[in-house]
């Protein structure tokens, strides 16, 4: 927020200040006479300055809703290709090509790694998870859109399920 606020106020903030500036006292001129009366002078001067302040607002929260919002640390499959063994996932900044990703299927409203995974190819706008090995804890692979939002895609594996995979690869 402070860099927000900081930027507003810096250099490029100050042609907005010249431009309502300039604006308002062309409006003034046209159409109050200024030498008639002192109250219009500062009339003038509080429109000027609640006008900047309202701009400088309004130019915050443009800026405050521009920022982007960080990505979630998992994402749910949206296809699943049997004859390849890949979940599709959304695009996430949260996973990188070749990083081992834990597949967990909720049973029992618990969390359980059913299969552990690779990035395989990032793409555009999805991200392709190679199924690498399969604990056994879902039984059917042929994955419904319905069946696939049980299943969550993390990029954190825990360290017995590596184990669990090395040993079984000697």
């Amino acid at each position: 927020m402070k860099d927000k606020i900081t930027k507003t106020f810096s250099s490029s903030g100050f042609p907005y200040l010249i431009g309502v500036v300039g604006f308002s006292s062309s409006l003034v001129t046209m159409f109050i006479n200024i030498n008639d009366q002192l109250s219009i002078k500062w009339l003038i001067f509080s429109l000027v300055i609640s006008t900047t302040v309202i701009l400088i607002l309004l130019k915050v929260i443009y800026d405050l809703s521009q920022e982007t919002k960080p990505s979630l640390p998992f994402e749910h499959p949206i296809k699943y290709y049997p004859e390849d063994q890949i979940f599709i996932i959304k695009k996430n900044d949260n996973f990188i090509n070749s990083i081992v990703v834990g597949c967990y299927a909720q049973q029992d409203e618990r969390d359980r790694l059913a299969y552990l995974g690779v990035v395989h190819h990032v793409q555009d706008t999805v991200i392709q998870i190679k199924i690498r090995f399969d604990f056994g804890i879902v039984e059917k692979m042929l994955f419904t859109s319905e069946q696939l939002k049980n299943i969550t895609v993390r990029p954190v594996v825990p360290m017995t399920a590596l184990e669990q995979f090395s040993n079984l690869e000697n």
